[in-house]
């Protein structure tokens, strides 16, 4: 039978057992304090967006408390394959911090450590060779992910893949030998996905693999109801990617897999689940598939569109309702973990730390483009301009946080203006222009594809 998840099983004790309750406490005001800091980051970064400082914004909000559960049960030397919604748990795992966040979300080349402004916002990536050397880093000891793809069920493929390395590691010892990839094959890999990308045939082929195969995967479903205007009920049978899949669920002879649902948001049931299926599969090489029901989107899909636009004021008022971050406050408090006066203190101190974060990244990013423009702005007054002249010189100034790539466009008009009036090109300028190029093959031109 499909399995739902119960905190039964939750164990609050930590390594310290000299006071479980304090411990536990510890531990959900971390929790807490991340899915505060992750909200917060999602509402300013859809700011950001809309106001023109980044192109495109995709957020995790409405699936922080899940996430921090999932982090509860990673391990170092497991493998993630996810999607573009999972910086709480990155965050929860330490991979990614609010100044990585905003790096990748204004795709500064600089500051993006997964991938140098080079993919969307919160596609996350772990190193696995030394570029100096080209050796293979070992990665017991530490998170790894598969570099993310925006494609919808993408990650399967390459999740099957990780699970199956776990497998030939358990298998054959000596393949990992002196290497230190493997903890004996006891590593997981992990993989989040979203309700409709479960509609892709990928997601069902990589999942009657792993149960052929009995490889360690366990697959994270997060389901909010609607892919993107799509009810659930219009592309999933039965309404339930769980109860669709239960012809592959596990049977007396150990074939199949295991199925487990549980809400979204639920904390403790979910901290449970999660901590007993990454037992089982990492034990008994056996996949597994979490349903997380009830999720939200508070903000929609992305910043390319309004969820009010599809979903009735009932729907909204239950999201409102059923908010994953506001149902956590309440069971803490509920239970005596947290009382309203430190609420109150955690949400203002991660508004701040967040709004800081985001400022510094931004000054830091215009760095470069304010320099370059202040640059631009000394060769447009040493100069007598025509009338297109001045205008191209107004256009640049009036507006709001020109970019670097606004800039050397800029640069090159004036340029093109200046050899039509057979005017001489400022050598200031020619450097302007030719340096650019030298820094977009660098920066943007290299590392497309891997060139190790």
């Amino acid at each position: 039978m499909i399995e739902t998840g119960s905190p039964s099983e939750i164990n609050p004790i930590s390594t310290d057992t000299s006071n479980p309750i304090e411990t536990y406490r510890e531990i959900l005001m971390k929790d807490l304090w991340t899915c505060l800091v992750s909200r917060e980051a999602s509402l300013m970064g859809r700011k950001e967006v809309l106001t023109g400082k980044a192109k495109f914004g995709i957020f995790g909000d409405g699936k922080e408390v899940v996430q921090v559960a999932l982090a509860r049960a990673v391990k170092k030397g497991d493998w993630r394959s996810g999607y573009y919604r999972d910086q709480t748990l990155m965050m929860a795992l330490g991979e990614c911090d609010v100044e990585t966040f905003f790096s990748q979300l204004y795709a500064d080349c600089e500051n993006d450590p997964h991938s140098g402004g080079r993919q969307m916002n919160s596609h996350f990536a772990s190193k696995t060779f030394d570029p100096e050397t080209g050796n293979l880093l070992p990665t017991i000891d530490k998170y790894n992910t598969s570099a993310d793809v925006s494609c919808t069920a993408g990650q399967m493929a390459r999740a099957l893949g990780l699970a199956l390395a776990s497998k030939k590691y358990r298998e054959n010892p000596e393949i990992n030998k002196d290497l230190g990839l493997s903890h004996q094959g006891n590593e997981l890999s992990y993989c989040t996905i979203g309700d409709s990308s479960t509609s892709e045939g990928i997601f069902w082929e990589t999942m009657n693999a792993a149960s052929v195969m009995k490889v360690p995967l366990m697959v994270a479903v997060y389901d909010d109801g609607y892919g993107i205007s799509v009810p659930v009920e219009l592309q999933t049978t039965k309404g339930s990617i769980s109860r669709a899949m239960e012809g592959l669920l596990i049977d007396e002879n150990g074939q199949g897999m295991y199925i487990y649902t549980v809400k979204g948001w639920d904390y403790p049931s979910m901290v449970a689940t999660f901590e007993k299926v990454a037992r089982k599969v990492r034990e008994e090489h056996i996949p597994a598939l979490v349903h997380v029901q009830e999720l939200t989107q508070p903000q929609g899909h992305s910043t390319s569109g309004s969820h009010e636009r599809y979903k009735s004021k009932e729907r909204l008022a239950w999201e409102r309702a059923h908010d994953c971050n506001d149902k956590m406050v309440a069971w803490m408090l509920e239970k005596g973990f947290l009382d309203e006066e430190k609420l109150e203190e955690l949400r203002i101190a991660a508004k701040k730390y967040v709004r800081d974060a985001k400022n510094k990244v931004w000054s830091n990013f215009m760095k470069m483009p304010n320099e370059k423009l202040a640059d631009l702005n000394k060769i447009y007054l040493s100069l007598t301009l025509s009338e297109k002249g001045r205008k191209l010189h107004e256009e640049i100034n009036s507006g709001v946080n020109p970019f670097y790539s606004e800039v050397i466009e800029n640069a090159r008009r004036l340029k093109i203006e200046l050899q039509i009036d057979r005017s001489e090109v400022p050598a200031s300028l020619e450097k302007l222009i030719s340096d650019s190029a030298a820094y977009a093959h660098e920066t943007f031109h290299t590392y497309l594809y891997s060139e190790s």
